[in-house]
């Protein structure tokens, strides 16, 4: 089985898990013995920190293309079945976005395996266009908004994956851009003096900012990653790099996770501001 290519974040993630996680992998002992045979040079430890000795080795498994090796090692050579349990539910999030996950049915090894994500198909209260009657939108801006949004859902339509992500997360960065500059000239924001810096602003500090304000129920990592780097996959290096995939699933949840923060913003600014919406 071909395992695919592990974003950054993900092998910082899994040097986290080895070396700090659940199992305790602290001592450079059981480094030495959780990496036997999969390659490395050991006598290295005594001038190398843990984590970056961690990272130089998962490095090295990837080139290989062991890394099924590699969490297999990691999982079995821990002996309580409650820690391994833990552990596997670990790689199993760090897994996930990209298609895989971890199984071990009763009395055999630990196998690497497709993850098969049930979906919901798309109905047009998710699909139909939204008003984009937020207070702190413009006229103009409304009527952009909702054309972009149906040539989105004609891309869907025409099974134009890549593109319909670029134009959703446009319309996202856009709604939650106007937001937060709303919000810093409303005078709200004047113990936030981060906030004049809005403009330089990417979708993902965006979320997280309307998370940490409360404009919004969903974290961060609740929206797919291609959504909230969509920036990122305008040229195909960074898609080549990632190794991501495209499925039902992973649309059907995009549009449902916009459209939710869409209606979430909405609401939000029907409840702070004095005014009504009209078209």
């Amino acid at each position: 089985m071909t395992f695919p290519t592990l974003r950054q974040t993900a092998i910082r993630q899994l040097v986290q898990a080895i070396t700090d996680g659940p199992s305790g992998y602290r001592k450079a002992r059981e480094l030495v013995a959780l990496f036997a045979g999969l390659g490395g040079d050991f006598e290295r430890l005594r001038d190398e920190s843990r984590i970056r000795y961690t990272a130089r080795v998962i490095e090295h498994t990837q080139r290989r293309g062991q890394f099924e090796l590699l969490l297999r090692t990691v999982l079995e050579a821990e002996a309580a079945e409650e820690t391994r349990a833990v552990l596997q539910q670990v790689f199993n999030e760090i897994l996930a976005p990209y298609g895989w996950t971890l199984t071990q049915d009763t009395g055999s090894a630990i196998t690497l395996r497709p993850l098969v994500i049930p979906w919901k198909p798309l109905t047009p209260d998710v699909l139909g266009v939204p008003g984009f009657q937020h207070v702190f939108l413009t006229d103009d801006e409304r009527t952009l908004l909702r054309e972009r949004w149906g040539e989105a859902v004609a891309l869907r339509q025409a099974g134009l994956s890549r593109p319909m992500f670029l134009g959703l997360g446009a319309i996202l960065e856009h709604v939650l851009l106007a937001c937060a500059q709303s919000h810093r000239h409303s005078g709200h924001a004047r113990n936030e003096p981060h906030l004049g810096a809005i403009l330089t602003w990417r979708l993902d500090v965006l979320l997280a900012v309307a998370r940490d304000q409360g404009w919004i129920t969903l974290t961060v990592l609740d929206f797919p990653y291609r959504l909230r780097h969509y920036r990122d996959y305008i040229t195909p290096a960074h898609e080549l790099k990632e190794g991501d995939f495209l499925n039902d699933a992973l649309i059907s949840d995009t549009w449902r996770t916009v459209r939710r923060t869409l209606d979430e913003l909405h609401d939000r600014a029907r409840t702070t501001s004095p005014h009504t919406d009209s078209d």
